[in-house]
């Protein structure tokens, strides 16, 4: 008879993680203003693999290209799928799949997708681990604690004011990308003044 032994947890230093993503956005947020100082951004996005980071930038006349070119894709795929005799079974998705936003529903077509990296070598074979927390009900520990930290860097760096150094269109939004998932907003700066 086997016997179970106690395995210890995955010990992953999330503060350290976080702190090291933190010093290299500041310092590629630097590299690229220097690089493209004529330039106005209208999104920062990490777009995350495990155990990759990729900063990306965008420029509203890139979003707005890209969000036309998605919209008029949307409606060539509706205008196709909603008219077939069973279309009611996949209404949901395809009424709304690729979704219609005036940015890019990707940080892949950002003008400036994956301007850096940063590997996080911890985090590159951690879901092999016998003792990895698994969850079949929640989110996944890697990317669960990776979000957590995704929006404490965007916090940390709106208050350390690091996008001073860029041209900000309004409105100017911040956030991530995990995988295939949805880009996600996180923040928006800069709104545009209502009169």
């Amino acid at each position: 008879m086997e016997v179970e032994r106690p395995t210890e947890p995955v010990l992953v230093d999330w503060q350290q993680i976080e702190d090291r993503l933190l010093s290299f956005t500041y310092e590629a947020v630097a590299r690229f203003a220097t690089a493209h100082p004529d330039e106005t951004y209208c999104f920062f996005s990490y777009d995350v693999d495990l155990p990759y980071f990729l900063l990306s930038f965008d420029t509203p006349a890139n979003a707005i290209e890209v969000a036309q070119r998605t919209e008029q894709e949307a409606i060539a795929r509706r205008a196709k799928m909603l008219t077939l005799p069973d279309a009611w079974h996949g209404a949901r998705h395809f009424s709304n799949r690729p979704p219609v936003l005036d940015y890019s529903y990707s940080g892949g077509y950002f003008a400036y997708h994956a301007f850096v990296d940063i590997k996080i070598d911890e985090l590159e074979d951690i879901g092999f681990a016998e003792n990895y927390p698994r969850d079949d009900h929640g989110d996944d520990y890697a990317e669960g604690n990776t979000r957590i930290i995704l929006c404490r860097v965007i916090e940390r760096l709106i208050a350390s004011d690091v996008f001073r150094q860029l041209s900000l269109a309004s409105p100017f939004r911040l956030g991530y990308q995990m995988h295939d998932d949805a880009l996600t907003v996180l923040r928006i700066l800069n709104w545009p003044q209502i009169e």
